[in-house]
């Protein structure tokens, strides 16, 4: 064979193996830019660094932990623990701090706690399940004021709810938002909480929720819901206009079973607990992270209880670090990965 054509023969079965390469990482080729690709190509990997928390009443233990969110300074770690009807407050080691609420119906009392969220200021914003409303607190966990149902009975009314799961107060100070989940939408108040906005309603299409249960906002003002019914993200701008959407049933990297909720870092990428608990399902719980265009990155986690491993990953906080923080409801525990980078 002429020198000229073993070489192109080597060039051609390079670029194949290459290209095979990057089919089994699941990822995307770009065309012209075989050279780099290797080079230029960074993967997430994470890697388990500690744990906290056990099944219990006690200081520092859960009965089925739930919702996860830093304050600005990252000084404060909130914890919803649903079943024990009280927030914990750790450090980002895991250094329990303080606590607050109890069962019941009362100012500063919980029936199910669910999803929370920390505005710039530190005031502490938590969707009440069970009592169908929303409390505000200062970051010492002080009652501030409440909106919803004052009868503790769901409601399709505007400006009341079906068991909402989460809240969301933009950095102006000037909107909150409540995934109503039952309903099937978010709705919209001003920061007193009075009812501003009706976005969206049951069903599949863009724009439409089937129990949605998260809601977060990018750097940019964009927002992302998921959807335990629908098994997807979606991701909307600053007017609710759909972007984009990426999820349905199964196993695969860009797939969800009985999708919990989500979280943001400062990059705004995705992150995602999906238990994987459904029957039919891989009964492998992970966490998945996407780009902020729905574009997988990496995955961790496996069924267990040992270090790293999950029955049942719940929520998400990120700290300033990047490091990942998940409650696992059926550990009862809170446990933390930091990243690293594989060139």
């Amino acid at each position: 064979m002429p020198l000229e054509r073993i070489r192109r023969f080597k060039v051609v079965t390079i670029g194949l193996l290459i290209a095979f390469f990057f089919i089994l990482l699941d990822t995307p080729i770009v065309f012209g830019s075989l050279s780099n690709a290797l080079t230029d190509k960074v993967v997430d990997d994470y890697s388990f660094v500690r744990e906290w928390g056990s099944k219990g009443t006690g200081t520092g233990q859960f009965l089925r932990p739930h919702d996860l969110e830093f304050d600005h300074d990252n000084k404060y770690l909130y914890s919803v623990d649903r079943d024990g009807n009280r927030i914990q407050v750790f450090d980002k080691n895991g250094k329990f701090l303080f606590k607050f609420g109890e069962k019941g119906t009362g100012d500063g009392q919980f029936l199910v706690p669910y999803g929370l969220d920390v505005d710039v200021r530190g005031h502490v914003w938590v969707a009440d399940r069970g009592n169908h409303r929303i409390q505000q607190f200062d970051s010492k966990g002080n009652f501030i004021s409440k909106f919803g149902n004052l009868d503790g009975h769901p409601s399709s009314l505007l400006g009341k709810f079906d068991n909402p799961r989460h809240v969301e107060v933009d950095r102006a100070l000037k909107f909150v938002y409540v995934v109503d989940s039952k309903n099937n939408r978010i709705q919209q108040f001003d920061i007193n909480g009075n009812f501003v906005k009706l976005i969206g309603q049951f069903g599949s299409k863009p724009g439409q929720f089937n129990l949605p249960t998260t809601i977060e906002m990018d750097s940019k003002g964009n927002f992302f819901v998921n959807e335990r019914g629908n098994e997807r993200v979606q991701k909307f701008d600053s007017n609710w206009n759909p972007i984009i959407a990426w999820g349905s049933k199964g196993s695969s990297n860009t797939q969800f079973c009985y999708m919990e909720h989500i979280a943001l870092d400062k990059f705004d990428n995705v992150y995602v607990t999906d238990p994987h608990s459904d029957p039919g399902c891989s009964m492998e719980p992970r966490v998945l992270k996407f780009d902020s265009n729905g574009n997988f990155i990496t995955k961790f986690g496996s069924n267990g209880t040992e270090p790293g491993q999950f029955r049942d990953p719940e929520h998400l906080a990120l700290d300033n670090e990047g490091s990942v923080y998940v409650s696992d409801r059926k550990n009862n525990d809170i446990q933390v990965f930091s990243s690293y980078k594989n060139n």
